[in-house]
């Protein structure tokens, strides 16, 4: 079973990188059994980190808030999805405090061996998430996985919503699928009787 956290950045339920983390996990699923832990930072009580240093010392995090709830399961994790919009080139506040809070576990013994998908609708630019986010995995010895969606066309100077796009929504799934594939065991060789 494959223990999966999606982080999601948005604050609209149901919307574009909702919907794209759904198909990323509908393509894990049909390949693996999934334990899912969903967060949404913006429904959740997380203080801004005070660089305290506390948790250099080996200790938790000395903030009691609800990111004693993340912590355990990003750190039991083999898949990670983060989706967020991109607001001005970045990832929404809400969760880049989370992000912030997660210097608590910064060590391969957390962040190593995981496969990341960062999944992001942007308007006009995404470059510094999938910069972050391919040298925090490398970094930690893990995989990651980029989705940018730009969901705005320029010329027609119009939103363009994820459920119109079958493209992003198939390489959505096929990202899962690439992943299910990547975590199964390789098959036991039998050797025939003779």
């Amino acid at each position: 079973m494959l223990k999966t956290v999606a982080l999601h950045g948005s604050a609209r339920i149901g919307g574009d990188t909702d919907t794209l983390t759904e198909h990323v996990l509908r393509g894990l699923r049909e390949s693996c059994r999934l334990e899912e832990t969903h967060f949404r930072p913006i429904e959740m009580n997380i203080a801004h980190c005070k660089a305290c240093m506390h948790c250099a010392t080996g200790s938790n995090c000395i903030i009691d808030d609800d990111m004693q709830r993340v912590y355990p399961a990003f750190s039991a994790a083999d898949v990670v999805v983060i989706a967020t919009p991109m607001f001005w080139g970045y990832m929404t506040s809400p969760l880049k405090t989370l992000f912030d809070r997660l210097e608590a576990l910064a060590s391969p013994a957390h962040f190593g061996g995981k496969d990341f998908v960062l999944v992001i609708g942007y308007r006009h630019y995404y470059g510094s998430m999938i910069e972050w986010l391919e040298r925090i995995a490398g970094g930690f010895g893990s995989r990651s996985h980029p989705l940018a969606c730009r969901t705005y066309d320029p010329v027609t100077q119009r939103d363009i919503p994820v459920t119109q796009r079958d493209d992003w929504l198939h390489q959505a799934r096929e990202i899962g699928r690439t992943i299910a594939a990547l975590r199964s065991p390789p098959p036991v060789e039998r050797n025939p009787v003779a």
